[in-house]
């Protein structure tokens, strides 16, 4: 296929973050369906590319890693941008950056998210979010996608079973792997709840006063 085109919508909130050294946030609905594929990501592995096509989806390419997903305006993203010495320590940086949305989400009454496998969001068995982490040298780009209430049939039309997958997944095909904030019982709405994960977490970040 074409090249992929790059996935930036964070880049601004990164560069000031970087240029002010103060960690930041952003929750955002993503505007339109696409796909976004991860930093080593092999499209033709990982997606069902004549769906994509058929449907004129556009395909991105993240500078994190990890496994393909769909994006929609169903689903919550999660950014944060922040500053820390040094390079390494990538495990670290998941748990910090997890635990602050893990905590983010309990302020708004979404109660028992824990990370699983690598990097997943999970309610008991079931993934909530994929995430991501781009690693720069005195930087931490964290991002994840909340499953609010997603279009759940574009998983499986839209991509391959991936290549890797963590031990908890055994094996399921997406829709019997994934859940969302809707089936688990939240009943917010999709404005309400960005705007109420950015204030948990703004209050929360590394360096805020609250």
């Amino acid at each position: 296929m074409a090249d992929l085109l790059t996935y930036d919508q964070e880049d601004d909130l990164v560069a000031e973050a970087r240029a002010t050294g103060r960690a930041l946030c952003r929750v955002y609905r993503p505007a339109r369906i696409a796909v976004v594929v991860g930093r080593g990501g092999d499209p033709a592995r990982e997606l069902r590319l004549e769906a994509i096509a058929a449907d004129s989806a556009p395909v991105y390419r993240r500078p994190g890693g990890g496994g393909a997903v769909v994006l929609d305006p169903g689903n919550l993203v999660v950014a944060l941008a922040l500053p820390m010495p040094g390079l390494g320590n990538i495990t670290g940086a998941f748990r910090l950056a997890s635990d602050l949305v893990i905590d983010a989400l309990a302020g708004c009454g979404v109660a028992g998210v824990a990370q699983r496998g690598v990097s997943d969001l999970a309610l008991g068995d079931r993934k909530l979010g994929g995430s991501c982490l781009h690693r720069q040298r005195g930087m931490v780009h964290y991002s994840t996608t909340v499953l609010v209430e997603p279009d759940l049939t574009l998983l499986d039309r839209y991509l391959q079973h991936p290549p890797r997958e963590p031990d908890y997944r055994a094996g399921r095909p997406h829709g019997a792997f994934v859940t969302t904030l809707r089936l688990a019982g939240c009943r917010t709405g999709l404005d309400d709840l960005a705007s109420a994960l950015a204030a948990h977490l703004g209050s929360r970040l590394p360096g805020s006063q609250s």
